[in-house]
């Protein structure tokens, strides 16, 4: 660990599978209930950074071994083959708000692209996207075929027949998610956020995924962010949660100005229960910030607790067990 105290207590990797939330997670919408536990996986490495470059093979070995110690898998195409299946037509759903500074490696997102092929799925059928197309420009994917045929595209049309109509307003959910795409594998950024706290799973849905109506923002994005979420998991399945925190952004985020709000925490974060993997993440942030002698942000977070109350995941951390895993 980077010096972080979680307060969650870590279980061993091989325990098998925590409450059978990850195998749940190709079956259902909601893939969790009130008696189940959670497991979020942390993958560490300090091998990870080569100058400032990424080294592909480690974060490959970081992103496989996390896979299988979500699931109890002895080999990781038995365990990736746990979250999507060859039939499926898989979006990954990466996160680019923080670019040009922090935003999801794509070192990262090859990796898990690779490894939804080797479960069957046709390179023909993944797209990697993020929904509005000047976020691309700055960074370093490019609009095409990707490493291993899969395609890269921008989202922003949207399906309003299908959208979230919530507490404010109504809110078109994304073509992608939709009509192009069945399970999304989401892959956001360990980040704080000015008005909501934390930008992590369940912000990467919500707010990635849709056009958002002009309050969205209000109340720090509650109870949109959940409502968004719910929404969202009710209409396409997310099987898988991998988080990028090879870099992180402690302070100005969702997009920072400078590198002095960054820190390399030098892992990946796995998961099927975006709530539990919001609660570790959070903590994560908060330690950083206190670290630094900025203010708590929790309070302003408080969408993590809605979506709680929505039964969006499990919100006792209790019953999350915390798995650490060194590269």
């Amino acid at each position: 660990m980077s010096g972080h105290g979680i307060g969650i207590t870590r279980r061993g990797v091989l325990t098998g599978i925590a409450g059978g939330a990850a195998v749940a997670a190709i079956g259902k919408g909601f893939a969790f209930v009130a008696n189940e536990k959670a497991r979020v996986v942390r993958v560490e490495s300090d091998k990870v950074w080569n100058g400032d470059t990424r080294d592909p093979d480690v974060v490959k070995t970081m992103v496989d071994r996390g896979v299988m110690a979500l699931v109890g898998a002895s080999t990781s195409s038995v365990a990736w083959r746990t979250f999507v299946t060859p039939e499926m037509r898989v979006g990954l759903k990466i996160n680019l708000l923080g670019r040009p500074l922090v935003y999801t490696a794509p070192e990262v997102t090859d990796v898990v692209a690779a490894g939804v092929i080797a479960a069957g799925v046709k390179p023909e059928n993944i797209i990697i996207w993020d929904r509005w197309k000047d976020h691309f420009a700055p960074t370093r994917y490019k609009f095409g075929k990707g490493k291993h045929g899969e395609s890269i595209e921008a989202g922003g049309r949207y399906h309003a027949t299908t959208g979230l109509k919530g507490t404010k307003g109504n809110a078109p959910i994304d073509t992608m998610a939709v009509d192009r795409t069945n399970v999304t594998v989401s892959l956001p950024v360990l980040k704080d956020h000015g008005v909501s706290g934390v930008t992590l799973a369940l912000k990467n849905i919500a707010f990635g995924c849709y056009d958002h109506y002009r309050s969205a923002h209000d109340n720090n994005c509650d109870p949109f962010i959940a409502e968004a979420y719910a929404h969202y998991v009710a209409t396409t399945k997310i099987p898988l949660i991998v988080m990028d925190a090879t870099e992180a952004c402690f302070d100005g985020g969702p997009r920072p100005a400078d590198r002095s709000r960054l820190w390399r925490e030098n892992a990946i974060y796995l998961a099927t229960d975006p709530v539990a993997l919001d609660l570790v993440c959070r903590k994560v942030i908060m330690a950083k910030r206190a670290e630094k002698g900025l203010p708590d942000r929790t309070r302003q977070s408080r969408h993590i607790e809605t979506a709680i109350g929505k039964g969006l995941g499990v919100g006792d951390l209790s019953r999350i067990d915390v798995v650490s895993v060194r590269v």
